[in-house]
């Protein structure tokens, strides 16, 4: 009996050892684990075995410049911050040119080039690090399962960085160097009450400020307005409404729910254009109210201005208005779906121009189940700038990052700075998560004293998620070009 018994562990043992010589393990199985990778100061990456560093081949701006190792020469393109995108991945944005890393078409194929592209939401731009236990990492793809590696091995600067099967070649291993330089600034110092969603804010002509939101507040207060003498103090939040318009719940089931605010001032009073929706609902609308004074209770709902339904190939929410340089008035809107459209407003009602019912497109993911929405244009120059945001909000543990490109029409072409049309996926990134600053976006954009100021929130991380007010000034490039200050 015992003999038989050691047979047949034997055989066992003999089976597990061919299913090991004949079986190609998942890539989890092997002794390296997904890190978790600091997001608040840019790195360098440096490869292994060569000791050169990633870059960015000329034109360093442009879309679809291939990725290769360089030595470190100082040069801009050279660093790098790590986006978290969820589920253990993180997009690599290169801090000269706003774009990330991916593969040439999308290729699942070893050898496939790795160049920087818009974040059109495509998975072969997001990126798994997996540590060796020694310092450096397997840079994982989650499209193909391949990862980085240098082409033939190479140690020469110049070198073409590719995706390539896993060998364990130290060619494919790489090391974060922090420069200890954070990847943005934090935002301005704010305080009292800056728990906002979604905010929009303006200055009266007395200089009190007033920041318009989404209320958090339960029950639902609809918008709410929190006041400021000096753009550092909020008071705590006041609904917008005395009495909630009778007209919303029929897009909000009842619910009291009202979001994104857009507040302006033209021909002598204010704007306040709002949405109402349920979450993830295409049956939504966006209505206006105006004032004398913008103060709480001063408010005279106007009606709906725009509709959406199951179906449509929109999402009526998110508007954002802006008068071009010839005083005709536009509305932006959309939320996830086809992404982001405008209308012509007639300035004497601010709805729709009845003599141009044109909708027209302007941004869009490349996979359009990614989130694009928030869109706030900003005139500066002979320019227009598309704000948005991508990605998801909602959560502590949100993903929203913002992107920017601009036109000289008000009705696009909008392009971003590395070339990509917005219909296209295009969209320079401006600001991520860094640090406890996670998932920014919502934002406007508005013209203070002191030039033009970035109005977003962000969940803090320091403070149980709590959606805060980020504040942040904009500085332009020599090109044009929008980065935060």
């Amino acid at each position: 009996m015992k003999r038989l018994v050691k047979c047949l562990v034997a055989i066992m043992l003999l089976s597990v050892a061919l299913v090991g010589l004949f079986t190609v393990w998942p890539h989890k199985t092997r002794a390296a684990s997904a890190a978790t990778l600091d997001t608040i100061y840019q790195y360098r990456i440096v490869n292994e075995r060569s000791g050169l560093v990633l870059g960015i081949s000329a034109p360093f701006l442009q879309a679809g410049s291939t990725a290769r190792q360089w030595i470190d020469n100082g040069q801009p393109d050279h660093l790098w911050h790590f986006i978290p995108a969820g589920s253990g991945y993180y997009k690599i944005l290169n801090m000269h040119s706003g774009e990330i890393l991916g593969v040439s078409g999308a290729s699942t194929s070893a050898g496939a080039s790795v160049l920087q592209w818009a974040d059109n939401g495509t998975n072969d731009h997001l990126w798994e690090f997996l540590s060796n236990g020694s310092g450096a990492y397997e840079i994982l793809n989650e499209n193909s399962g391949l990862v980085l590696d240098v082409a033939g091995a190479a140690t020469t600067p110049g070198a073409s960085i590719v995706q390539a099967a896993y060998t364990g070649a130290s060619d494919q291993l790489w090391k974060l160097v922090s420069t200890g330089v954070p990847a943005y600034p934090n935002p301005g110092y704010v305080i009292g009450n800056v728990t906002v969603h979604d905010p929009s804010m303006i200055r009266t002509a007395s200089g009190t400020y007033y920041l318009f939101s989404t209320s958090l507040a339960e029950p639902r207060d609809g918008i709410e307005v929190h006041t400021s003498p000096d753009r550092i103090h909020f008071s705590n939040a006041v609904p917008v409404f005395n009495t909630f318009p009778s007209w919303i719940g029929t897009y909000n089931g009842g619910t009291h729910d009202m979001w994104a605010p857009d507040v302006s001032y033209h021909n002598g009073k204010y704007w306040l254009y709002y949405a109402v929706s349920s979450f993830g609902s295409q049956v939504s609308a966006i209505g206006l109210a105006t004032s004398s004074s913008a103060a709480p209770g001063s408010w005279i709902d106007q009606g709906p201005v725009f509709t959406s339904s199951a179906g449509s190939p929109y999402n009526a929410i998110d508007p954002g208005l802006i008068v071009d340089a010839a005083g005709n008035w536009w509305l932006s809107f959309g939320s996830w779906w086809n992404g982001i459209y405008m209308i012509q407003l007639d300035p004497s009602t601010g709805k729709q121009l009845s003599s141009n019912p044109t909708i027209y497109h302007l941004a869009k993911r490349l996979d359009i189940s990614k989130g694009l929405e928030g869109a706030y244009i900003y005139r500066y120059g002979r320019y227009y700038y598309l704000f948005a945001s991508i990605d998801t909000c909602c959560s502590p543990s949100a993903t929203y990052h913002i992107i920017v490109g601009r036109s000289t029409s008000v009705t696009g072409p909008y392009i971003d700075e590395g070339g990509v049309n917005m219909l296209d996926g295009g969209g320079t990134i401006i600001l991520s998560a860094h640090g406890n600053i996670v998932g920014p976006g919502g934002q406007t954009v508005m013209t203070d004293r002191d030039g033009s100021l970035l109005v977003y929130h962000y969940y803090d991380s320091n403070n149980n998620g709590s959606p805060t007010l980020g504040l942040n000034l904009l500085g332009w490039s020599p090109t044009g070009w929008p980065y935060v200050k």
